[in-house]
This record gives C-alpha cells, structure tokens and sequence, in this order.
C-alpha cells in the first residue's frame, strides 16, 4: 500500500484547574513518510444530516448531547462496515494491533469500541476490556490530557498511540473520523519502530507537563479580554503585558502571539 501521510504533530496551551487546552496540531504531508503511511484506498465513508451540534452563529455553539452520541457510534459502526467492503479479509479485532478515535472524551471512545465488539465479535466484557486496554488506551492518553479539540482529536489520538503504544514492529493503526453533522470516515495506516522514535523527537508529553496552569483570576480576566478578539472584529491592537506571568513562566523562551488585527487580518510575532 502507498505511502500518503508524515504525521509530526504539535501542541502546547494553559491549564485551568482540571481542563486542558490544546492549541494546535500539525500534519505535514509527504509522499516520504516517516511516522505514519496511509493505506492508500482503504477509506471507508459514511454520514447524513442529522443536528446533533451547530453554530447559529460565528462564535455560538448548540447541540443535542444524546443525539450525538447516537450519531458517532451509527457512524463508527456504518464506516467501518464500509471499509470493511472495500478491503479484502478485515476483520475489526485482528487486522488493526491498535485504534485511534476522534476522542470528544474518553467515555464515548470505550463506548464506541465496545459497540463494535460485541456487534461484530460477540464478544464478551473481559475480553472487551483486555481489548479495549491493549488497543485503544494508548491513543487516549493525551487527548485525556487536552480535551476535546474538535477535528484534531483523532490526530492526537493517533499521535499519543504511536507515541505511547509498545511498537516492536510494524503495526496497523485503525482511525475513526468522525464530524458532526455529520460525516465520518474510518482509514488505516503503518507505523514502524522508527516513526515512533521520530514522533518522539516532538516530546509531546514533556510539552503537555510544561503547560503553565492559570488562576482563576487569570481564567477569568481572559474570558473578559476575549471580547476584544471575538470573531468578526476588524482593528484591535493587543497588549503584549497581558498576562506577563505566563511569558515569565516560559524563562525567556520565544512565544508566538497575536499582536494585533488589521483589516480583519490577524498578525502573529514572537516574543523576543
């Protein structure tokens, strides 16, 4: 199978109490890859409008929490039977040694796992659970850690499996996608010894500890300032000592911010 994807990802962010922020996340594609190479053509497709999360408006969000979840596991479960048709002798335990999910929180991926075990294996709840803590706990480490990042999560998913899975070999990494709206797709792909050893150059771990955990009055002073950048505005310049504390938390390291919007065009710089 053809090689498609480089996954070098990338993170960083705040902590406010128990929730974690991530900022960011990388992919650099290549016809070259090093990390992460797509099964090119093992793609399985499904969705249908269904309202289960909108944006009214620019910066509003709504959504039905239980019609969500209804969607993602009919989704998962539709995907990967899609898959399952376009590629010869799959089978959902035995081809994938490990699972990456769009991860909104832990629960729903165990949920979704466990779905399809017993749908497709019959399986029984020990072994959904030896399973489930082998294959697919590698891959919520982080995204534990962050929170939920929207269309991103899958991509720090399959960077915490490759980073925290034991990966003696070449292994195949099942993937989950999934969008509200909705829309999924469930893809395949190879990580070797090597790709791990260079994800792992990223420290991504080590970055998530070295996120700097805001006080409440901090929290709050930023929910207050957000106003001043909230979507659609179209001059502002920001005040580059807002928040000094977590400039010096870093000890001199460079940070990018957003210095100011102009016409509605954002300028980020770096910090010196």
């Amino acid at each position: 199978m053809a090689s498609l994807v480089w996954l070098v990802g990338g993170v960083g962010g705040g902590c406010i109490g128990a929730v974690s922020v991530m900022l960011w996340a990388a992919l650099l594609i290549s016809d070259k890859p090093v990390i992460f190479q797509v099964d090119i053509g093992a793609n399985g497709y499904y969705g249908y409008e269904v309202m289960d999360t909108c944006r009214p408006a620019p910066d509003t969000e709504a959504g039905d929490a239980d019609l969500s979840l209804m969607s993602y596991l009919d989704c998962c479960e539709q995907a990967f039977l899609e898959y399952q048709q376009r590629v010869t002798s799959v089978n959902y335990q035995d081809t994938f040694q490990y699972l990456a999910f769009h991860t909104p929180f832990g629960g729903m991926v165990q949920g979704a796992h466990r779905m399809m075990m017993r749908k497709l294996l019959k399986a029984k709840p020990t072994d959904i659970e030896t399973d489930f803590q082998r294959r697919v706990s590698p891959g919520l480490s982080y995204c534990q850690r962050v929170g939920n990042i929207m269309a991103a999560t899958v991509f720090l998913s399959l960077a915490s499996t490759i980073d925290r899975a034991p990966i003696n070999q070449a292994q195949r990494i099942g993937c989950f996608s999934y969008g509200s709206g909705c829309c999924s797709e469930f893809y395949s792909g190879i990580t070797t010894p090597q790709g791990q050893q260079q994800l792992r150059e990223f420290k991504i771990g080590q970055r998530l500890d070295q996120r700097y955990s805001l006080s409440m009055a901090e929290y709050e002073s930023i929910l207050l300032a957000n106003g001043e950048v909230k979507f659609g505005t179209k001059n502002t310049r920001l005040d580059r000592e807002f928040l000094s504390s977590v400039a010096a938390a870093w000890q001199g390291q460079p940070l990018l911010y957003l210095a100011e919007i102009k016409d509605y065009h954002r300028k980020y710089v770096w910090s010196s």
